[in-house]
């Protein structure tokens, strides 16, 4: 025991150590309290009140860089989507000293209004507090308040008939005033019809005194059955982002989600009428016939000449055109090539071109007739019958040349005998012969002159045409890319997939590509054109190279099965006409 001397040197000394005492306990209980706070993990979310169809972001927080926070996050399936995860950390140094909080943040969507909540996480030993969520009804526009999204559909032509096989052209207008974000529009899915996306304008339009921005889609539809074609409604998720004036900055957020859809259409589809007396259904807008000679003077005995028939039909794709009748050809052989096709189309309407290549060899001397071709097909804009006519084509045909050469060496062998028997002059024969000789061999060098001194330049590739237009479109599409302008990107890629592709359009390439990649980044690009900021928000230089990725891919794929050459004039491939 220490005894202080009854003086006030002792008395301020036992102060000084009552001091030191209690703070050195209250710094111990300090850092007890430190320590167990270190590793405490807590949750909130930003905002606990909140419109059917809108998101929030739950917080998972610690300081503890030991702490894990990934927490089973299956329980919130029930009541809520699970849209995005995330992580930070964030570093401070205070008094000298580190310190890091460790955040994780994960957006949910409640799916239904009502009262949620949020149950406890459990995160290694650490369990969060439950969290309580309350979603209101999204509210319902007032009578006559113009809505801020919906959909216009229509058929053309908006009255029938319409008929198996022919197109029928089908619009959809996506009107909305705000901006969408996460937009995907269903494709028009019909039964027993096939589809194809021709064509995508944006414009603005006024609807009931309002100013709408607007997306519109052209289709073609080709009913594969007579009966009732039932046309489902088009549907439209998105997420609208109302951003109001009134204040300069405001947070970023999803925005509320939407869907939409357009009212369901049925059409009556009418059978091939039974007046039509053509022996293949061909229902187009308009159908033309054409023919292209590979020669258009003389030919001989032996030598073929190549007649093209041309077909150029509206509202028909290339494989819906069929091979026109021929009549038979005396005295000649017909050799048909495998046809050439291509769909084109002009927005609206399907543009189909066909070629039908014949190599046509005569047999005998004289004319040859290329026979008259009739092709029956039904107008669908006036509703009858049309038959096209391709005239018929004459040309000369000459002796073969083994043929001009066996009568000139029977001439010859007339000179040497005389009318009575007897023989002409040998000397006479000789010179004859030895003049034609040095004939023959003076024209022989001059073709070789002429062959030495003027070599024949060598023929342009057929494919250099297309692969110049391809090379500019790919140009187009990689000067948008690199310059962030979605609007040009989407107009140079929907020429390509048109001209050089068998693909409909964007979605139908984002969905049959064969590269993940690729279609993640056509997506995107599709999904742009609904925003008006997207070229601030899209980025095109990663669809560029999955684009190019892709094009190589497909380059090496091709060339590694080369397609074998027909033979015209194997027995196999023959036609005697």
């Amino acid at each position: 025991m220490v005894k202080f001397p009854n003086h006030p040197a002792g008395r301020i000394t036992l102060a000084l150590v009552t001091m030191i005492i209690g703070l050195t306990a209250m710094t111990q209980a300090v850092a007890q309290a430190t320590s167990q706070a270190s590793g405490q993990v807590t949750a909130r979310v930003d905002r606990d009140r909140l419109i059917e169809g809108e998101t929030l972001t739950l917080i998972l927080q610690t300081n503890d860089a030991r702490q894990s926070l990934d927490a089973n996050l299956s329980v919130l399936e029930d009541d809520f989507l699970l849209l995005d995860q995330r992580s930070e950390t964030q570093m401070s140094i205070t008094n000298g000293r580190q310190t890091a909080v460790i955040r994780k943040m994960v957006t949910l969507e409640p799916r239904r209004a009502g009262r949620l909540v949020i149950p406890p996480l459990r995160l290694g030993n650490q369990v969060t507090q439950p969290i309580s969520i309350q979603v209101e009804n999204a509210p319902e526009p007032d009578p006559g308040e113009p809505q801020a999204v919906f959909i216009e559909v229509e058929v053309n032509p908006q009255q029938g008939p319409y008929y198996v096989h022919a197109q029928v052209g089908f619009t959809v207008r996506l009107f909305y005033q705000q901006s969408l974000t996460e937009a995907a529009i269903s494709q028009p899915e019909p039964e027993n019809a096939s589809v194809r996306l021709l064509d995508e304008v944006p414009f603005q339009a006024d609807r009931a005194g309002q100013r709408y921005r607007v997306l519109e889609r052209h289709y073609a539809m080709f009913p594969e059955r007579s009966g009732s074609l039932n046309i489902p409604p088009v549907i439209l998720s998105g997420r609208l982002v109302d951003r109001g004036s009134d204040r300069m900055w405001q947070p970023s957020r999803r925005g509320r989600r939407i869907t939409v859809e357009s009212d369901p259409i049925t059409i009556d589809v009418s059978p091939r009428p039974a007046q039509f007396s053509g022996q293949d259904w061909q229902p187009a807008r308009s159908y033309r016939l054409g023919e292209e000679l590979s020669v258009s003077g003389e030919i001989r005995v032996g030598e073929p000449v190549t007649r093209t028939v041309i077909i150029d039909a509206v509202g028909l794709e290339e494989n819906m055109i069929a091979e026109p009748e021929w009549s038979e050809i005396p005295d000649a052989r017909i050799y048909p090539d495998q046809p050439q096709g291509i769909s084109r189309d002009d927005g609206k309407w399907v543009l189909g071109h066909k070629e039908f290549r014949y190599a046509v060899v005569p047999e005998k001397e004289g004319t040859l007739v290329l026979p008259e071709v009739t092709v029956a097909w039904w107008d669908t804009t006036t509703n009858q019958e049309r038959v096209s006519v391709l005239p018929a084509s004459n040309i000369n045909v000459l002796p073969s040349a083994a043929s001009v050469a066996s009568a000139l060496s029977a001439e010859n062998m007339n000179v040497a005998v005389q009318p009575d028997g007897l023989s002409v002059n040998a000397d006479e024969a000789g010179r004859y012969w030895r003049w034609l000789t040095l004939l023959f061999a003076t024209l022989w060098l001059a073709t070789l002159f002429f062959a030495v001194r003027f070599p024949r330049r060598p023929r342009p590739a057929p494919e250099t045409t297309r692969e110049l237009a391809e090379s500019e479109l790919v140009s187009g599409l990689k000067k948008a890319c690199l310059a962030g302008d979605a609007g040009a990107a989407r107009k140079q890629l929907r020429g390509w997939l048109k001209r050089f592709s068998p693909y409909s359009g964007l979605v139908d390439f984002a969905r049959q590509c064969g590269s993940e990649t690729l279609a993640g980044e056509v997506r995107q690009l599709d999904a742009a054109g609904f925003s008006p900021d997207a070229d601030e928000s899209w980025h095109g230089k990663a669809l560029f190279a999955a684009f190019e990725q892709w094009k190589r891919n497909r380059k090496n794929g091709r060339n590694a099965t080369g397609a074998s050459i027909v033979d015209l004039y194997a027995p196999e491939n023959r036609r005697v006409g």
